[in-house]
């Protein structure tokens, strides 16, 4: 009897030690269901997650894991550090079903574990080089610098923009749809320029390529200000900018219990709804603010069924006017009444919207670096000569200019005697090489940089080389290009980003014009 006893005590203590040691049973994601409270191990590509989803505290991650076409959710709790999108992981939890879905409950450091040998390699790209061969990044993470389309709004678990190549959406070449998982902790307005990580996808549901991007990738290079709002452009045109942070000009104005704001040319001209902040009202209104408008986020508001300026006490920048010297006149007051200002010397200031070159004397002026924060722009021309290029999106103070009215032209110019120019605040356009010849026309005389690999032909040409293509521009060398373009054996050294101005040139041989890059 006592042999027996001690058998069977013995039986047990090593079906237990069995049942604590024995790895979980593999299965499929496609077979997840049919093992309700049990603990399995599944394999899959990581294709999203988000960590403390209900902001609630929690340290837990949500994850979905893809073995294509089959998803499974992953609920992963007492976290470590989260595999990179689109890497292969194990994941091993219990199965749990609540409300008719099924889930994978995963807790502790080693629950999920990128697979062994399966590690992602990031492919350092361009939008340019995505576009012209897109299938090639298929299911591949990749490193892409770009635009925001959109402002990103803080503490949102997910949402979506366009990454594009150039500040203006009208100006871009290349445009890219992201999905951007996880929260970020502050706004990052339209038009900053960012460099992010994420996984390459086909959105089959909507027919595009996409990308799948984590906030913890997302880094802001250069980030944008406000952007200025024109009131000569209908309301249809400032829906675009809902969400963004803008600077409207106008006067405040309390009427009917509510707040305004107040075209500079009155109320014929527009008005617009404000919303302000608790935290800067004095006596129920708002207080006096230096300058000539007011700043704050576009937003539609549901009560009043229209376009409102949201406004905070938050430090709002808004693009510098005036930097050097005292008072300037907006472009945007000359362009409001321009009849009235014939005649006039006026000190102005804002952005070159293009290069001009030292043997041309005309070109535009805007009270924004670019698009997104540009309301009005005015040509000038420069009274005698210029020793240097003034390159497009060059911060430039013109003193004493007169305001003319050109009658060959049909327009007022702004003839300047004297100006002063500041910092260039916009990198180079990037050169595209499958956008065409009218998008190249835009670029001609401005900085660029292209991606492409230096080659040079049997009478001593330099050519850049698009990769895997015939395309090629020729290259106007400074004495660098052969240094770093070759090794000692005289070998390219492969694609390369080469900054330098576009010029269009006569085809020695041909009829027609040649694009170069002069270093």
């Amino acid at each position: 009897m006592w042999a027996a006893f001690f058998l069977s005590v013995l039986l047990v203590s090593t079906l237990n030690f069995y049942a604590v040691v024995r790895e979980p049973d593999r299965v499929e994601i496609d077979e997840v269901h049919e093992h309700l409270s049990e603990t399995v191990k599944i394999e899959g590509t990581l294709i999203s997650w988000v960590r403390d989803p209900y902001s609630d505290g929690s340290d837990r991650v949500d994850l979905q894991v893809e073995d294509a076409p089959n998803v499974v959710k992953i609920r992963w709790y007492d976290t470590s550090e989260v595999p990179p999108i689109g890497s292969r992981i194990v994941v091993e939890g219990e199965v749990v079903q609540y409300n008719g879905k099924i889930w994978i409950n995963a807790k502790g450091m080693g629950a999920i574990a990128e697979k062994v040998g399966a590690e992602v390699v990031v492919i350092e790209t361009s939008l340019n080089d995505l576009s012209a061969d897109a299938e090639a990044y298929r299911s591949k993470v990749v490193d892409l610098s770009g635009y925001l389309s959109d402002a990103i709004e803080p503490n949102v678990t997910w949402q979506s923009f366009t990454l594009i190549d150039n500040p203006s959406y009208l100006d871009s070449d290349h445009r890219l749809y992201v999905s951007l998982q996880g929260r970020v902790t502050e706004w990052i307005e339209a038009g900053s320029k960012v460099n992010l990580t994420g996984w390459v996808q086909w959105d089959e549901r909507n027919y595009r390529w996409s990308i799948v991007v984590q906030s913890s990738t997302l880094d802001v290079t250069h980030p944008a200000g406000a952007k200025r709002l024109s009131w000569a452009v209908s309301a249809e045109t400032w829906s675009y900018d809902i969400g963004k942070l803008v600077y409207v000009e106008g006067t405040y104005n309390w009427a009917d219990g509510e707040h305004w704001l107040v075209a500079p040319g009155g109320e014929n001209v527009g008005v617009i709804c404000l919303i302000p902040n608790a935290e800067i009202l004095v006596n129920g209104t708002l207080p006096e603010f230096e300058g000539e408008g007011y700043s704050g986020r576009l937003i539609w508001s549901e009560d009043r069924a229209q376009i409102c300026l949201q406004m905070s006490d938050e430090d709002h920048t808004v693009n510098p006017v005036g930097l050097l010297i005292g008072d300037f006149t907006t472009l945007a007051t000359i362009a409001a009444d321009p009849s009235a200002w014939i005649g006039e010397e006026v000190n102005v200031a804002g952005w070159m919207t293009g290069s001009i070159s030292p043997d041309y004397d005309k070109g535009y002026i805007g009270d924004g670096k670019d698009y997104f924060e540009r309301s009005t722009t005015l040509r000038f021309q420069i009274a005698g000569a210029h020793a240097e290029w003034i390159e497009k999106g060059t911060y430039v103070e013109f003193y004493n200019a007169t305001v003319v009215w050109n009658e060959a032209e049909g327009r007022i110019i702004l003839d300047v005697p004297l100006y002063a120019i500041g910092t260039i605040d916009i990198p180079p356009d990037s050169f595209s090489w499958t956008a065409g010849w009218d998008a190249w026309t835009w670029q001609v005389n401005t900085l660029v940089t292209v991606n492409g690999e230096l080659n040079q032909s049997s009478n001593g040409d330099l050519w850049l080389v698009a990769s895997g293509s015939d395309d090629r521009v020729c290259l106007f060398d400074d004495g660098t290009a052969i240094e770093t373009g070759f090794d000692e054996g005289g070998n390219s050294t492969g694609v390369q980003v080469w900054t330098g101005r576009l010029v269009a040139i006569d085809h020695p041989d041909d009829p027609g014009t040649q694009l170069c890059l002069t270093l």
